[in-house]
């Protein structure tokens, strides 16, 4: 287990608990391909106590420690609302399931959405062809048939949830119709909790009236490297409470522990929207270390943009550990814990080798940011390898009352081990390069996966061409009406998505 960070003492409000935050028993494991991790309302890739996003799968080596998300904006009264979560050590801004009258946040009412649900591409298809052959024989199994696509309105909760192909189009999910979840990749994770289900003491922030949504997914494809080493996540964002969020960021705080946590830097590629970690020298020393020509582990935002990224120290001071609303705040924001912007250089306040007056939005960003002519990277700055933790965010944007806001990414692993290719950073940039344009649908990665016997799969039908609707009208893509996708290879497929 690694040394978590200094532990601020804080005096959370004391009040009457309500809802239970959630239990690493609560996780499963996305493990269709080259990565092995685990997943849950209440921690993401780690167990509370070690690091479980391990890649390749079957090293015993973590590329990642802990991840989670950082949510917040300002009401239409001047009250600053956020969520935002890390080890957990002073407390809790999240708990599991759905936004929910206030009376129902109790362990008795919510207990049974302290999971999450994992499907694989094959059951889907199992039960597709099962219910169009009229199969006789087969079961339904219990994760379709138990899907979370309704809340229970009469406690408060959103009458529709997790996504569905409704294929009868009448709204309601229904397997014994021919409804099934739908999801991303071969594999998938999905995931609800909220930031209503007690007091914030993490943060010690204003409760928004959120509702997360996430699905972690993945592909196998043993022939494409960057795919098969990637895991995927689609989190969306409901606000289901009173007040209008204005200014708001969405971040990814990631604690990055590339094998060996105590030797790593850090640094972004601006237009590629990519974050990422690498090791401090050629060797990842120790039994969890990579060892020689060690490997880079990256973040990339896939349908918006990396609008700031910092990372902060492990300590007390104004470039260190949040402890208040407003630091939590600030670093979406890109601003230090007393009020100053990011500065170009050195320590990216004002000091250290290579500093100066400019502001900036992305610290370390190498030779990428075009605002700016000098390289700047933990190695100008002379920064000694250590253990680091780091948020890049997107804003701001405005979720206003029953409005939504979707940021997708993914986790891009890349290990030149023998450096024929330049070393893991350009790998990492040209597979983020591929994953991009994978995501984006112009780019094609037919996969074979060697070790299964006649297994070729097209993970796209190729490259979509136009949405219509059911009056041949050219439109784009929306929930909850019957739209045609057609493809550049002939292929056309209806589809109801259901939210």
């Amino acid at each position: 287990m690694k040394k978590l960070l200094l532990i601020l003492i804080c005096l959370p409000l004391f009040t009457l608990a309500q809802q239970s935050p959630s239990s690493y028993f609560s996780q499963d494991v996305l493990d269709i391909n080259n990565v092995n991790t685990s997943v849950g309302p209440g921690s993401m890739f780690w167990d509370l106590d070690d690091a479980r996003y391990e890649v390749p799968k079957g090293s015993n080596k973590h590329s990642i420690f802990a991840h989670d998300l950082w949510i917040g904006g300002v009401d239409d009264g001047g009250v600053l609302r956020l969520a935002a979560q890390t080890y957990r050590q002073n407390g809790d801004d999240y708990w599991p399931g759905p936004v929910s009258d206030s009376i129902y946040h109790n362990d008795a009412n919510m207990g049974q959405w302290d999971r999450v649900w994992k499907i694989d591409r094959s059951v889907v298809e199992e039960y597709q062809t099962a219910f169009f052959t009229n199969d006789p024989t087969y079961i339904i199994p219990d994760i379709i048939l138990n899907w979370p696509a309704h809340g229970d309105v009469s406690m408060g909760q959103s009458p529709y949830l997790a996504p569905f192909i409704d294929s009868d189009s009448n709204g309601i999910y229904d397997p014994y119709q021919g409804d099934y979840p739908d999801i991303k990749g071969d594999q998938a994770v999905y995931i609800i909790k909220n930031d209503v289900g007690d007091v914030h003491t993490e943060s010690n922030a204003e409760q928004i009236g959120l509702e997360i949504h996430i699905m972690y997914y993945a592909y196998r494809c043993d022939n494409y490297p960057e795919l098969d080493h990637t895991v995927f996540a689609k989190t969306t964002l409901y606000n289901r409470g009173e007040h209008n969020l204005n200014n708001a960021y969405i971040g990814t705080w990631t604690d990055m522990d590339l094998g060996f946590y105590l030797d790593d830097y850090v640094g972004c590629n601006v237009p590629l929207n990519l974050s990422y970690t690498y090791n401090g020298d050629m060797e990842d020393e120790g039994s969890a270390g990579y060892g020689f020509n060690p490997p880079a582990q990256g973040l990339v935002y896939l349908n918006g943009t990396m609008d700031k990224f910092m990372y902060y120290n492990n300590d007390g001071t104004v470039i260190g550990n949040p402890s208040s609303a407003l630091d939590y705040y600030n670093y979406l924001r890109g601003i230090w814990k007393d009020n100053v912007p990011i500065t170009y250089g050195g320590d990216g306040h004002g000091g250290g080798t290579g500093a100066t007056t400019n502001l900036c939005d992305y610290m370390f960003p190498g030779t990428t940011d075009l605002n700016f002519t000098t390289p700047w990277s933990e190695v100008t700055a002379g920064n000694i390898p250590a253990d680091r933790r780091f948020l890049m965010s997107n804003g701001p944007f405005d979720l206003d009352t029953n409005t939504s806001y979707t940021l997708e990414y993914a986790f891009v692993f890349a290990w030149d081990s023998t450096n024929t290719n330049g070393g893991s950073i350009p790998l990492l940039f040209n597979y983020t390069q591929n994953i991009q344009e994978f995501y984006d649908g112009v780019l094609t990665m037919p996969c074979s996966n060697i070790n299964t016997i006649n297994d070729v799969s097209d993970l796209s039908k190729g490259r979509l061409v136009k949405i219509i609707d059911v009056l041949g009208r050219e439109t784009i893509p929306k929930s909850n009406i019957p739209l045609f996708y057609i493809y550049n290879d002939g292929t056309v497929e209806k589809r109801i998505v259901i939210e």
